[in-house]
């Protein structure tokens, strides 16, 4: 059995996020090597800056190594992993946590989309014009109700590792 590689891509808040802990624990439990894409401290958080960095961290990376390589991104990591994705055509197989709008265009069915997962109520994407735009398609769709863009309610733990564990579970079929 040839190598496999996870590697996740943070929103603006970073990779202390449990979606992509867990996310990309789930394949590392599997046998994938976990890479994360961290943001430097010290520059601002834009689109160009965010990529620019992801693409110095990856371009060292040997792709033709791995059998397998599954990018998981949340919030504008999204964007910044299709962009990744398409500049080094890196044959990717993707999870999209809280996509953004501009991530649309990445989220085909061409474009090998493991599981899309957003909550009802997320400012940034409405998640009737995701579920619509997953339906057509074909790709897997996961709404959770009653959060928005970070998927977590304040102070509820339980509620947090509930949500957690259901869009996580969602990967078991992906491996």
């Amino acid at each position: 059995m040839g190598k496999k590689i996870v590697v996740s891509f943070p929103g603006a808040r970073g990779c202390e996020i449990p979606l992509l802990y867990f996310g990309a624990k789930h394949f590392e439990d599997m046998g994938y090597e976990k890479r994360f894409v961290s943001y430097p401290a010290n520059r601002e958080i834009t689109l160009e800056n965010l990529l620019n960095n992801a693409l110095e961290i990856l371009r060292g990376i040997d792709w033709k190594e791995y059998e397998d390589v599954v990018f998981i991104a949340k919030s504008i990591g999204t964007v910044v992993c299709g962009k990744t994705k398409e500049m080094l055509g890196i044959p990717a197989r993707l999870v999209l946590y809280t996509p953004l709008e501009q991530t649309l265009a990445y989220i085909r069915k061409d474009n090998d989309v493991i599981l899309v997962a957003m909550g009802d109520e997320d400012p940034y994407l409405t998640a009737p014009r995701l579920m619509q735009h997953c339906e057509k398609e074909g790709i897997q769709c996961h709404i959770e109700s009653g959060v928005g863009h970070r998927m977590e309610v304040m102070g509820d733990l339980q509620r947090n590792l509930e949500i957690v564990f259901r869009v996580v579970r969602h990967l078991d079929g992906c491996i």
